[in-house]
């Protein structure tokens, strides 16, 4: 029974056919033609200002068309939560600094992770990959979207399991850049001692959004940036923007807060408790 109406064995058939034809995940045409026309439409500011953009070490316009038709592939095979706007963004940043410690928290099925360690490898850096591998934990945490609306993350939603994320960075990306820290973030990021220059959050829960800037921001250099992929959750941009959570509970000044749509950018202001920079 499909919309009310009662199909034979041929019909139930050329409908199946008809589903197979118009499936829209990874490796699908519908897919590389929806890119194409983000490409061309929502896209192409970023596009543009990516490709004129000068960086700390010299790129060709070649290597830079090179990097974008990687990213185009990886997006084609993998199922990812970005814009191509957004990850140019993190792009631009870590193609800003020489030799930078860049770090992802929440790496999903992986798509991220492969375009970030293509980045990171072109500037010379490293990249650390933070994530359970579970998918979202139990949580009780209350979110909406930025219109009002009820959001909920239930348990092992976004899981990528870190044999195949690793199998996606080997086919897609440059593992050789990366170390992973399997875990949950209160268990693996306490024991975190670099200091990062380019941090992207795509974490979702209120909850582990705390956790990742409690213990990553007063880390970060001073001339670093963090960025958070969850804009488009209203606890989460007030959180951000509340002057007493960054001073009593991170032990930080306010950081300057860049609202995009859906990606934030933050940038610290001083350390007010200069022994938890560590």
């Amino acid at each position: 029974m499909t919309f009310g109406v009662r199909m034979n064995s041929e019909t139930a058939g050329r409908w199946a056919n008809t589903k197979a034809r118009f499936r829209r995940g990874p490796g699908t045409t519908y897919r590389k033609l929806q890119s194409l026309k983000f490409l061309l439409t929502r896209d192409h500011r970023a596009v543009r200002h990516f490709l004129r953009t000068p960086f700390a070490r010299p790129m060709s316009l070649a290597a830079r068309l090179s990097m974008l038709a990687q990213y185009m592939r990886i997006t084609h095979a993998v199922r990812g939560y970005h814009t191509l706007t957004e990850i140019l963004t993190v792009t631009e940043a870590i193609l800003k600094r020489i030799n930078p410690v860049v770090v992802e928290a929440g790496a999903g099925s992986g798509s991220s992770t492969a375009k970030l360690s293509i980045a990171t490898r072109a500037a010379g850096g490293r990249l650390l990959v933070f994530d359970s591998f579970q998918g979202i934990p139990e949580n009780d945490d209350v979110h909406h979207l930025l219109d009002g609306r009820p959001l909920t993350f239930r348990r092992g939603a976004f899981r990528g399991r870190l044999t195949a994320v690793k199998k996606r960075v080997a086919m897609f990306g440059a593992p050789e850049v990366c170390t992973f820290h399997k875990g949950w973030f209160e268990d693996t990021l306490p024991a975190f001692d670099a200091r990062p220059d380019v941090v992207l959050l795509d974490v979702d829960l209120l909850s582990s959004t705390k956790t990742c800037v409690r213990e990553i921001m007063p880390r970060l250099k001073e001339d670093g940036i963090l960025f958070s992929q969850d804009g488009h959750i209203r606890e989460i941009v007030a959180l951000f923007l509340d002057e007493a959570y960054w001073r009593d509970e991170v032990g930080i000044e306010p950081p300057a807060v860049e609202r995009r749509p859906k990606l934030l950018a933050l940038r610290p202001r001083g350390v007010t408790q200069p022994g938890r920079a560590g």
